[in-house]
């Protein structure tokens, strides 16, 4: 694609880009596709050839597997300004792992990994940055293992809520924090039904330990909230 100058600062403003020269990161745009999907529209499904990794400019992507009975596991949601499925690009089988799907109108640019590991050579920088956006994605995997770990679906709820929350603002007499996705596929990232989810939420809320407002979550009474049982 032509190396706009708009795709070109965009993409400056994330950590994976910020290394690359000028010229480095007009040569990445060239090679690069942008793409626009209407929702439920695909990036690529699972098992087929790994060749591109995906820089979402705006819109969503849910990144997900179905389970042997036929259920969607769902990974992550990646919102504006976010890579997804960098991390394939160095793994052994050349096979997507997962699908990916849009989960709103979506622009999006496919970066070809070829060119991108071209470029790492040349430039020692994207090393790092490569790795510390590797361990920043661990991390969030280790934290979402440690909530799936909890058997009673209103403790991974209320985890979720905590961590999303402080995540937003720790220093807070009352964090509060939009909802980033929409409630099923929330669900779907705790392994519960959205019904259970809502009903978990709403009885939190009569019970004054949260306020809900629209997408809006507010801790009203952290200590409650972190004891609840």
């Amino acid at each position: 694609m032509e190396p706009h100058p708009l795709y070109q600062k965009i993409l400056r403003e994330h950590h994976l880009f910020q290394p690359l020269t000028e010229t480095q990161l007009a040569k990445l745009l060239e090679e690069s596709q942008l793409v626009n999907l209407e929702k439920d529209q695909y990036v690529f499904h699972q098992g087929e050839p790994c060749v591109n990794f995906g820089f979402v400019i705006s819109g969503s992507i849910k990144i997900y597997r179905l389970t042997p009975d036929g259920q969607e596991k769902v990974f992550e949601v990646v919102g504006d300004r976010k890579t997804f499925a960098e991390a394939m690009m160095f793994m052994d089988h050349q096979q997507y792992v997962a699908t990916s799907q849009a989960v709103t109108p979506t622009q999006m640019l496919l970066i070809p990994n070829t060119s991108y590991k071209a470029l790492i050579k040349e430039n020692s920088e994207l090393s790092t940055a490569l790795l510390a956006a590797l361990s920043i994605r661990l991390h969030q995997r280790l934290n979402e293992i440690e909530i799936l770990s909890l058997k009673n679906a209103t403790h991974r709820v209320i985890r979720y809520i905590l961590s999303q929350a402080l995540r937003s603002c720790s220093s807070c007499q009352t964090p509060s924090f939009e909802l980033p996705i929409a409630k099923r596929l929330i669900a779907g990232q705790l392994s519960i039904q959205p019904e259970t989810f809502s009903r978990i939420i709403h009885h939190l809320s009569h019970e004054g330990i949260i306020r809900v407002e629209g997408r809006l979550i507010c801790i009203l009474d952290r200590d409650r909230l972190e004891k609840y049982e």
